[in-house]
């Protein structure tokens, strides 16, 4: 997907929306890209995958801090060159910035996608589309992490006063999150329950003659390992 790299952040933001959303409309799907392939737990859980607009999103939230702070923050390891003076050669596509800044285009750019998400989850719960899904969770989660992340740091300057508004977008995608969860969860059983524990045979709890002479596993708790594999 092509999106603009260079300019203000948020005409980027509204290109890679709009961008975004075109891909749902032809393909029916979003474009997803890998973030933790392992498992990692903890305060900050990030997800396996989130839609592509969530890491680009990330990725220009941090070339704008590294312009605003003149400094890396360490949430994502890439190596990226200090800005010391106006002339100096740097890998960020921010030439001028300030915290006041970062902390203003941030709290926008994340309400522009965190209304984007809302979009798609709505046609993913309308279409049962748990692939759809699975992506805006992905990205509500990351957001939500980077935007925790980013208050930590922000909250030790007493200079920055508008860092209510980066709290307010996190509460806002950890609620969102948390519903989506939920929302996924439920829509799983409902799959397991109707298309999953629907065999008879395996579930003749009246018989006492051993399931496929016990050479075998019954055959519910087979297709319910497959499902959870996602195959």
């Amino acid at each position: 997907m092509e999106v603009m790299e260079d300019g203000n952040l948020m005409d980027k933001v509204h290109i890679l929306i709009q961008r975004d959303l075109e891909y749902y409309k032809n393909k029916q799907s979003v474009l997803q890209e890998t973030v933790c392939p392992g498992v990692a737990g903890g305060r900050l859980d990030f997800p396996r995958y989130a839609s592509f607009a969530a890491v680009k999103l990330a990725l220009w939230w941090e070339d704008e801090y590294v312009a605003g702070f003149r400094k890396n923050s360490g949430l994502i390891p890439k190596a990226v060159k200090i800005i010391e003076t106006d002339t100096t050669t740097h890998d960020v596509n921010v030439k001028k910035s300030d915290p006041e800044k970062f902390v203003s285009l941030v709290a926008k750019s994340s309400d522009e996608l965190l209304e984007h998400l809302h979009v798609l989850t709505q046609e993913a719960l309308d279409h049962a589309d748990l692939t759809v899904l699975m992506g805006t969770i992905g990205a509500a989660a990351l957001l939500k992490n980077c935007l925790w992340f980013y208050i930590q740091l922000c909250s030790d300057s007493s200079k920055l006063t508008q860092i209510t508004s980066l709290q307010n977008s996190y509460k806002q995608y950890q609620e969102m999150s948390e519903a989506l969860a939920e929302r996924l969860l439920d829509m799983h059983c409902r799959l397991i329950s109707l298309y999953i524990l629907q065999d008879a045979e395996s579930l003749d709890w009246e018989n006492s003659k051993p399931f496929f002479e016990s050479e075998r596993g019954s055959y519910v708790v087979q297709m319910w390992w497959l499902y959870m594999q996602g195959d």
